[in-house]
């Protein structure tokens, strides 16, 4: 019995096993260990798939705003033509606007431009004597200030005539303003809603008052598209029936820093004629993109300068070219691409330009 006993202590294993440090090592302390290995390892997979997967998700939220911006230009796209049918003519995308007789006449080109809009159209803005009596009841009262007491004209640029004459007067100055329309008054059409309460239009209507924006600091508007946190506005560009853009980058159709030197235009290599022209005009032996014909040639052209903010240059846009055609400029023999416009949005794209 007492050698069954020694031989039963002399085989019998515990259930652990011993370090060199004498420490029982049990199977639950290596299942514990396990687990955490594993776990370290899961962490480690997740990381490396969210890492792949936030990108790809943000990037696809990008795709579907600008899917949505898309979509406002062809909404504007439509207010342009709305404008059209009421009133014969596209809107201009520059305009210089009076408030006394005197000033409409140093102006022929913008007294002819209004005379097509309205025929009826009463040039001394209802005030006579150039006083100011006539703010607030047939023009907004702060055109008054804005226009120097009626010595200076009041100049839109390309994205402020956007909202204007699709949008209408702003009854009262500074951001976050819902244009109201015109007046239908023939004589005076800028009159408030309080003094002509019968309107014709907006063409377009932007309830959210938040992209209601003025860039400049100039006292006029612009539209923003739906870009989180965008810094510019929609610009519009017209080529006054197919007679013609005014190029881009002279005048006041820009707005101040804007980096345009052209509309958007179109090329396709054909021979040897396989250099993609330059945005803006020629400069020695680089030929420039001002000479080529104009996307959408017999209407306008609207652009969104995209989640950068950055219009870019213009000039060529041929989707079918490497980076779309987007040459700003030349180092040498090497196209300089404009990567500002990349994510430029626009009616003749249907979407991003790259």
């Amino acid at each position: 019995m007492k050698a069954f006993t020694n031989n039963h202590k002399r085989n019998h294993r515990p259930h652990g096993r011993l370090t060199p440090a004498g420490t029982q090592v049990t199977r639950s302390t290596l299942r514990r260990a396990f687990t955490l290995v594993e776990l370290m390892v899961v962490i480690v997979i997740i990381s490396i798939l969210m890492a792949l997967i936030i990108p790809a998700t943000m990037k696809v939220r990008e795709r579907v705003i600008e899917g949505r911006v898309a979509t406002e230009i062809k909404q504007l796209e439509s207010g342009v033509s709305a404008f059209k049918a009421k009133y014969g003519v596209e809107p201009p995308s520059q305009f210089r606007l009076y408030l006394t007789q005197a000033g409409w006449n140093s102006d022929p080109a913008s007294m002819a431009l209004v005379r097509r809009i309205w025929p009826n159209f009463d040039y001394t803005m209802g005030d006579a004597q150039s006083n100011g009596a006539a703010a607030g009841v047939n023009y907004p009262s702060f055109w008054w200030g804005m226009s120097a007491n009626g010595t200076k004209p009041i100049a839109f640029n390309s994205g402020e005539c956007l909202l204007f004459f699709l949008g209408g007067v702003i009854p009262v100055q500074g951001p976050n303003q819902i244009p109201v329309g015109f007046a239908k008054n023939p004589s005076y059409p800028f009159a408030p809603p309080a003094t002509s309460s019968n309107r014709e239009g907006p063409f377009f209507e932007l309830t959210d008052v938040s992209r209601i924006k003025d860039f400049d600091g100039n006292g006029l508007n612009e539209w923003y598209d739906s870009i989180p946190n965008q810094t510019a506005p929609y610009l519009y560009f017209s080529s006054y029936e197919g007679s013609g853009y005014r190029v881009a980058g002279t005048g006041s159709e820009l707005p101040t820093g804007s980096t345009l030197v052209d509309v958007y235009r179109i090329f396709s290599p054909s021979g040897t004629n396989t250099t993609i022209p330059q945005a803006g005009p020629s400069n020695g032996t680089i030929v420039g993109s001002q000479t080529l014909p104009a996307q959408k040639p017999q209407s306008f052209q609207i652009i969104s300068p995209g989640y950068d903010g950055k219009y870019g240059t213009g000039g060529v846009y041929n989707p079918q070219l490497n980076n779309s055609g987007l040459v700003s400029s030349y180092n040498g023999s090497n196209p300089v691409y404009d990567t500002d416009a990349f994510d430029n949005i626009t009616n003749f794209s249907g979407g991003r330009l790259k």
